[in-house]
């Protein structure tokens, strides 16, 4: 019989639904859900949520992609290949016909997802502290800066808030 870690398949589950949020905008169904979900005070309507988010988040055009590289300065040493390097450090790979590069929130996201469920602890610890609290909290500081809507506003602190907690924990 089967162990199930309840708490690694919600923390799972989580990471996968915020990077949902920057991948695309919420469609009507899914808007409802997810302010009955996260309890949202957002009262923007699919159109108002949509129109933020392509002022904001595509890449080059984006105010404020959701890259890694694009988003920190020219000091950082953290880059698309590095993160792709971590991809392969735990046997993924990016097909080429993938649209995102590779240190893209959506996809970072779900990388910390699979090292959850694939009880990689060593590697999930590496990555959030090199890459996702390098530079999420800060880039969603600036969201909440730049967003027009409550709703991309309530999202910034959102996932600042759950990778701030995450990075709290202790990975064992």
């Amino acid at each position: 019989m089967a162990v199930y870690d309840y708490s690694n398949i919600e923390r799972a589950e989580a990471y996968r639904v915020l990077a949902d949020f920057f991948l695309k905008a919420p469609g009507e169904e899914m808007l409802s859900t997810i302010k009955e979900d996260f309890e949202l005070e957002s009262e923007e309507t699919v159109d108002e949520i949509a129109r933020d988010y392509e002022r904001l988040f595509p890449y080059p055009e984006g105010k404020l992609p959701p890259i890694e590289s694009f988003f920190l300065t020219l000091e950082s040493t953290s880059s698309a290949e590095e993160v792709a390097g971590f991809y392969a450090s735990a046997g993924l790979t990016i097909e080429e016909e993938f649209d995102l590069i590779p240190d893209h929130l959506y996809l970072e996201l779900l990388f910390m997802s699979y090292l959850i469920e694939a009880n990689k602890y060593d590697l999930q610890k590496q990555f959030l502290e090199k890459h996702l609290m390098n530079w999420v909290p800060y880039y969603c500081d600036e969201l909440l800066k730049e967003s027009k809507t409550v709703f991309y506003r309530e999202i910034a602190e959102i996932t600042r808030d759950f990778l701030m907690s995450e990075s709290e924990e202790e990975f064992d």
